[in-house]
């Protein structure tokens, strides 16, 4: 069976599309060959914010946002011709990796900043490959992927999606000697000296003084029609935030 997620001005060609196919909307109390995305990335992590159990399922994102790093397709594809390869098994599977903190799931990344602004944050970050101390404004803990979004506002770097890596920047540093960070690491502690909060993908917040970020054992499977250009994705992507 078909489900489907989409932006609320999509909703018209989403009915259309569950009417002809026999889809319904996204609900983890179902289960799914497949989940459509009608959007673009920040559609597609909604669709996970809410229904972690797009994790269970093949996800075939239209592309019909305005950044479509995630797209399954480099050229436009209209939905019927999705359908018909789809149903024909035309189409590849890639796998894009996860972190977790708690009941959050993070495509791209978990940033963390301290809950009374205007002032730096001053933590303590720890992983299997030691350890530092520092002060920034925030700190960002990304999947390789994710690091050609927010990461690369803090000069951090583009890290093949395939790395399986942990990626780290700092927002506005004020320790001078912290750099980003690139770990084959299981895990990262992130301890502050004052309350802080957690937000996960851009949307949900969690506050606290103490956040173990794990690398997550679900992974996003994306299908793929031809090609997936890594590169031309991530230039894309920056050319569109």
């Amino acid at each position: 069976m078909y489900a489907v997620f989409y932006r609320p001005d999509l909703k018209p060609l989403a009915e259309d599309f569950m009417r002809r196919y026999g889809a319904v909307e996204l609900d983890c109390r179902g289960s799914y060959s497949h989940v459509f995305i009608l959007g673009g990335d920040g559609t597609l992590l909604e669709a996970l914010r809410r229904h972690p159990c797009l994790l269970d399922a093949v996800v075939v994102h239209m592309g019909l946002g305005r950044v479509n790093f995630y797209r399954s397709s480099d050229a436009p594809l209209s939905i019927e011709e999705a359908v018909g390869r789809v149903e024909r098994g035309d189409y590849g599977v890639l796998e894009f990796s996860t972190l977790v903190y708690g009941d959050c799931t993070a495509l791209n990344e978990f940033s963390i900043y301290r809950r009374e602004m205007g002032r730096l944050l001053s933590f303590r970050l720890e992983s299997d490959g030691g350890e530092l101390e520092g002060r920034a404004d925030g700190v960002i803990v990304s999947t390789p992927h994710g690091a050609s979004g927010y990461v690369v506002s803090t000069f951090g770097p583009v890290v093949d999606f395939r790395a399986e890596v942990v990626v780290i920047s700092f927002i506005a540093p004020f320790t001078l000697y912290l750099r980003p960070l690139v770990l084959s690491a299981g895990r990262v502690l992130v301890e502050t000296s004052e309350d802080a909060v957690l937000v996960c993908d851009g949307r949900e917040s969690r506050p606290g003084r103490r956040f173990e970020i794990r690398r997550g054992d679900r992974r996003l499977r994306l299908a793929v029609f031809g090609e997936f250009r890594f590169l031309n994705r991530v230039l894309e992507r920056l050319r569109s935030i």
